[in-house]
């Protein structure tokens, strides 16, 4: 059903994730290093969520303090109210910019249509919000009661289909938590070391597991292929200064130990342990 709601907005949101990127690229490095922040690749894991139970939280709170006063006669709690609603909002204008930003760049079609809705019916309980809180400051306390609860509901709503979203597509989750690879235990031979052109990504099998290597001389790296953020494939990226770009959506991890120098990815690569002998390029782990 959810599915069936956002497909008409496809067009809409399509337009939109190119604006986005877009905006992003004429800002060039500056908007880059803002990606990374509101993208969360300096803290490990999508930034969305860190906002957004702040967020619910706090309005959670919010509402419970109205309740209190509108049903139960409870006094004093006004000022609390308000206090603890400037916080959800501030959290709520953070949550909408680093979900925009990671929503830019989602799967097209059915992802990023229930991504977008999502994002559209959150954008509008912050209205509310935003509303209730004008309402509170201007003294209006019993005005900003009704805003407070419509806007809870709306965002209600929005968080149980972000929750969809991660549950069924795996948004901005790590593509590589469930599969992390072969595992060799000792050295594999994997490729003639003839067959590995120096400074160019080269793809060979470990097993079933697809590996990108990357050799300097006698010197190889190893990662595996499968992009952590969406799965892109890191065989056909661009390699820069000592690290390696997807193609999809531009991540860049360095190629030494799978780290994560700008997003959106969020989770290192996986990495092999990487070695020329007798001719053969030879692989173990992957590690940690």
């Amino acid at each position: 059903m959810i599915e069936r709601v956002a497909k008409p907005l496809a067009g809409l949101l399509n337009w939109l994730a190119g604006f986005l990127n877009a905006v992003y690229r004429v800002l060039g490095r500056p908007g880059k290093l803002l990606q990374d922040l509101l993208n969360g690749s300096w803290l490990g894991h999508s930034l969305h969520p860190v906002l957004v139970d702040v967020v619910i939280g706090g309005a959670t709170a919010v509402v419970f303090l109205d309740v209190l006063r509108v049903v139960f006669g409870a006094s004093g709690t006004e000022d609390a109210a308000t206090w603890v609603l400037a916080l959800t909002y501030a959290a709520g204008v953070g949550s909408v910019l680093s979900g925009w930003t990671d929503f830019k760049d989602t799967a097209s079609g059915s992802e990023r249509n229930v991504v977008g809705l999502h994002g559209i019916i959150n954008f509008v309980g912050m209205a509310g919000f935003g509303f209730s809180l004008a309402q509170r400051l201007g003294g209006n306390v019993d005005g900003a009661f009704w805003p407070m609860l419509i806007g809870y509901a709306i965002i209600s709503i929005g968080s149980y289909i972000g929750g969809h979203v991660v549950f069924k597509y795996g948004y901005m989750v790590n593509h590589n938590a469930f599969s992390r690879g072969k595992r060799a235990k000792e050295f594999t031979a994997v490729a003639p070391v003839a067959d590995v052109p120096e400074g160019e990504p080269t793809l060979v099998s470990l097993g079933a597991t697809k590996v990108v290597l990357v050799r300097r001389g006698d010197v190889v790296h190893a990662l595996k292929d499968t992009c952590s953020h969406a799965g892109g494939p890191l065989s056909q990226g661009e390699l820069g200064d000592g690290t390696i770009k997807c193609p999809w959506h531009n991540s860049v991890f360095r190629l030494r130990d799978g780290a994560v120098v700008h997003g959106p990815a969020a989770t290192r690569q996986v990495t092999y342990q990487a070695r020329v002998h007798d001719g053969q390029v030879e692989l173990q782990g992957p590690h940690d």
